[in-house]
């Protein structure tokens, strides 16, 4: 009886928590973004109009299948799109705050941080923004993402890399973390054959479309097609290219080259780094990996939006929970990107997005610092027992 009761007052809590963010999305649920009437209200009325999942062979959109049977599911129920379209992503940032408290569980004990942590993902304002405001689904991808290091960090591999390949079959984004299991990788926590777990993810989740007649081709062009949308170097993104004069923009292709093989040396060098250095492998280590990797990429590669930095934002609140002392990482990181969204949504003056991206950069230096501070202090570690061996003999 004592056990029913405790769970009760478990999911009461979690109720509640859940009740309390959704009361607050609500005076944002009637917003509607340029992106929506742009593309997903058009996206939806097309699939309505065309017969709902037999639309899927031939509708247009720079968006992957799984969110488009998402989208298509809401065709067939009597209910206002805009909100069902926001309700998608509201659905998915309960499940990210799920895994969010599972994985500080690993590290602390007890009911009133489980709560909190839970609480406080539904919270990241970024997390509101993106979804119940703006309408968009970057909390499906982080979710998955989320939920991949979970399970990589309860040594459940082939879990975590099919859950990192639904994300990448959510949004190209994800990719941003592949560096991670690189490094898992040469640390032995998962098997080169487990790659093959990427592609296989992606095309088992294209397969109801495939059914109906949508060509593999267009399937597995999707993100190629993505790649020529768009040409400026930043689109109110924090980054450095936010330091380049406009005058530059003639030349996007020649600074676009340059950023991309920037970003890659640099991550090449993070990998190396953590391969050579770090002895064990532990869940620190990756928490504090997977930040870097999340804000780092997208901070350097070309051609980013603002929103690309929402992974970081919500994976930032892990690191928090893992170095307490850093927690104010936690609250720049989504400060910084919800100042980001601001210009897009309600036409405000971008001028000071300049400033962020320094910010940010100061942001970086210091995550950067403190990995090779926490490096060293493993190498102290590792090394005293072997200090008390040579003591006692």
């Amino acid at each position: 009886m004592d056990n029913y009761k405790e769970k009760l007052k478990k999911l009461l809590i979690f109720t509640s928590i859940i009740g309390v963010a959704l009361i607050f999305r609500i005076p944002f649920l009637s917003f509607t973004s340029i992106d929506y009437h742009a593309f997903l209200s058009n996206w939806f009325d097309t699939i309505k109009s065309n017969g709902g999942f037999e639309a899927l062979k031939s509708v247009t959109g720079d968006y992957t299948q799984p969110y488009l049977y998402l989208l298509t599911l809401g065709t067939y129920l009597n209910i206002n799109k805009l909100y069902y379209i926001k309700m998608i992503s509201i659905v998915f940032e309960i499940i990210a705050a799920f895994y969010i408290m599972m994985i500080v569980n690993k590290k602390y004990k007890g009911d009133k941080v489980r709560y909190l942590s839970f609480g406080l993902t539904l919270f990241i304002p970024t997390v509101i923004f993106n979804g119940s405001v703006w309408a968009q689904c970057d909390i499906i991808f982080t979710a998955f993402v989320i939920g991949s290091i979970y399970y990589i960090l309860c040594e459940k591999p082939i879990t975590g890399v099919i859950f990192f390949g639904i994300a990448l079959s959510f949004k190209l984004q994800a990719i941003f973390l592949f560096p991670l299991f690189i490094v898992l990788l040469f640390k032995n926590r998962i098997k080169i054959y487990h790659f093959v777990l990427l592609p296989i993810t992606y095309f088992v989740l294209s397969i109801p479309s495939l059914i109906i007649g949508r060509p593999l081709k267009e399937i597995f062009l999707t993100y190629v097609n993505q790649s020529g949308e768009y040409k400026d170097l930043t689109y109110n993104a924090p980054s450095i290219y936010q330091w380049i004069p406009n005058d530059f923009f003639i030349k996007t292709n020649v600074v676009t080259n340059i950023g991309i093989i920037i970003t890659f040396i640099v991550v090449l060098i993070i990998v190396y780094i953590s391969v050579r250095y770090i002895k064990i492998l532990n869940n620190e280590n990756i928490i504090e990996l997977s930040l870097l990797f999340a804000l780092i990429v997208p901070y350097l590669l070309p051609r980013m939006h603002e929103r690309y930095f929402f992974m970081a934002d919500v994976i930032s609140l892990l690191y928090a929970f893992y170095f307490p002392k850093k927690f104010y990482v936690a609250i720049i990181l989504p400060l910084i990107s919800l100042l980001c969204y601001l210009p897009f949504l309600y036409n405000t003056s971008s001028d000071y997005i300049l400033d962020l991206s320094v910010i940010l950069f100061l942001v970086l230096i210091n995550l950067i610092y403190s990995f090779k501070i926490h490096l060293k202090d493993e190498e102290k570690f590792l090394m005293e027992p072997r200090l008390d061996l040579v003591t006692k003999s």
